[in-house]
C-alpha cells in the first residue's frame, strides 16, 4: 500500500472487515489522510484520532419529533461528485464504513414547528460515520436542531447533503458537544435553487477535536446563505470551523458571522472562504471574525479568503482578537457587580451576538443561552441585576 498518512488506521480497518465500499476505501488508501503540510489543514492534526483503536459503530438517533424525520441507509447517499468538496479523506473514509445516517425531507409548502434530534455513538471508543439527506421542496420551510454529542475516545464523522428548492427556507442549528475529550468531524453540502434561504448556526463547545465544515453553493437569484457559529473552548480543547460560500448566478448574498471564546489553552481557527464566479454579479458577500482570549496560552486564528471574478460585487471581510473591555469591566464594577460577574455578563452577550441574525423559536434560543451559561459556570439569569 502506499505510504500515506494514516496507512495503520486504515490497515486496521481493513483487518477488522469494516470496509462495506471498495472502491471509496481504495481511494482513500491511495490518498490518505490530510496532515498539517496541507494548507487547509496546517491548524489542525489528525494524528490523535488516526491513532486511537476504534470500532465502527452505528449512530444513535434520539429524535423528539417523529414523522419526516428519520433514518436512510447509506446505500440511499450517492458519493459527492469529483469536483465537489466531498471528496476530501473525511468523505471518503464515510463512504468507505457505509455508516447509517437521517433523512429529513419536508414537502411543497410545508411550515414545520422546530424539529429536535440528538446523536450519537453507541459505544465508547466507537467509530461512527453517516451520511444525511436534508430535503427542502419549494415554499417549505423548517427549524431544524440537531445534538450532537459523544464520549471520550469516540469520533463522529458525518456528510451532510442539503438540497433547497425554489423559495425554501431553512433554519438549522448544530450544536456540537462532548463532555470529554472525544473528536467529531462534520461537513455540510448544500445547494440552493431561486429564493431561497440557509441560516445555518454552529455551536461548539467541550470535545478534544472538532472541525466543522459548511459548504454552500448559490445557484440561482435571490438566494442567502447565512453561516454562523459560536466557539467556546477551555483546556486544550481544539475547533477549527471553515466555510466556503460560492456565488455561482447573479443577484445573490451571503453572510459569514463567527464568534470565539477561547480560555487555558484551547485553540481556535476559522477558516472562510467566498468565491464569486465570473460574470455573476450584484453578489453581496460579508464576512466577520471576533475572537475572545481569556488566557495568554490560548490561541485564535482567522484565515480568510476571497476569489471574485466578477465586477458588480460588494464583498468585505473583518477580524478582530483580543480580551474584554477594560472600559466595560469598569462600569459593571462601579455599579456593584462582582469582577466574576461582569466578566460573565460580557461575554454571554459577545456569545450572544450570532443568534440575532437568525430568527430563533424562543425555545432554541433558551436552550443556546443555558448552554452558553453552563459554560460560563453561571446558570441561572441576571434579570435581578439593577444596572
Amino acid at each position: 500500500m502506499t505510504d500515506v498518512f494514516g496507512a495503520d488506521f486504515l490497515d486496521r480497518l481493513h483487518g477488522a472487515g469494516a470496509v462495506q465500499n471498495a472502491a471509496a476505501f481504495a481511494a482513500l488508501r491511495e490518498r490518505g489522510f490530510p496532515n498539517r503540510r496541507v494548507e487547509a489543514w496546517r491548524y489542525t492534526d489528525l494524528a490523535g484520532p488516526l491513532g486511537q483503536a476504534l470500532t465502527p459503530a452505528g449512530l444513535r438517533i434520539n429524535q423528539e419529533q417523529s414523522g419526516l424525520f428519520g433514518p436512510i441507509p447509506s446505500d440511499d447517499v450517492a458519493a459527492p461528485a469529483s469536483d465537489q468538496p466531498g471528496t476530501d479523506a473525511l468523505s471518503l473514509l464515510n463512504a468507505s464504513l457505509a455508516g447509517e445516517g437521517f433523512s429529513f425531507d419536508v414537502p411543497e409548502q410545508a411550515r414545520l414547528k422546530p424539529v429536535f434530534a440528538r446523536f450519537g455513538p453507541m459505544a465508547e471508543h466507537a467509530l461512527v460515520n453517516a451520511a444525511n439527506l436534508i430535503r427542502l421542496a419549494e415554499g417549505a420551510q423548517a427549524t431544524l436542531v440537531e445534538r450532537w454529542g459523544n464520549t471520550d475516545d469516540s469520533w463522529l464523522n458525518s456528510d451532510t447533503d442539503i438540497d433547497l428548492a425554489a423559495g425554501a427556507h431553512l433554519t438549522r442549528i448544530m450544536l456540537v458537544e462532548d463532555g470529554g475529550a472525544g473528536t467529531q468531524t462534520h461537513r455540510s453540502f448544500t445547494r440552493l435553487a431561486e429564493n431561497a434561504r440557509y441560516d445555518c448556526l454552529v455551536v461548539t463547545l467541550g470535545g478534544g477535536l472538532h472541525r466543522i465544515e459548511q459548504h454552500a453553493d448559490i445557484n440561482a437569484p435571490g438566494a442567502h446563505a447565512g453561516l454562523a457559529a459560536l466557539v467556546l473552548k477551555t483546556g486544550s480543547e481544539h475547533s477549527d470551523f471553515v466555510t466556503g460560500v460560492r456565488h455561482l448566478a447573479a443577484d445573490t448574498t451571503s453572510d459569514q458571522q463567527v464568534r470565539t471564546v477561547v480560555d487555558e489553552q484551547a485553540t481556535a481557527i476559522f477558516q472562510g472562504g467566498i468565491h464569486v464566479a465570473q460574470d455573476s454579479q450584484r453578489i453581496e458577500g460579508d464576512q466577520l471574525s471576533r475572537a475572545l482570549m481569556l488566557s495568554d496560552r490560548a490561541q485564535a486564528f482567522t484565515k480568510p479568503e476571497l476569489e471574485i471574478f466578477a465586477d458588480d460585487v460588494k464583498c468585505s471581510h473583518g477580524a478582530t482578537v483580543g480580551d474584554l473591555s477594560e472600559e466595560a469591566l469598569f462600569y459593571l464594577r462601579a455599579r456593584g457587580v462582582s469582577e466574576a460577574t461582569a466578566r460573565a455578563l460580557l461575554i454571554l452577550a459577545f456569545a450572544r451576538e450570532p443568534f440575532a441574525a437568525l430568527d430563533l423559536p424562543e425555545a432554541v434560543e433558551a436552550m443556546l443561552d443555558e448552554k452558553v451559561k453552563a459554560w460560563l459556570g453561571v446558570p441561572g439569569a441576571f434579570g435581578e441585576l439593577d444596572l
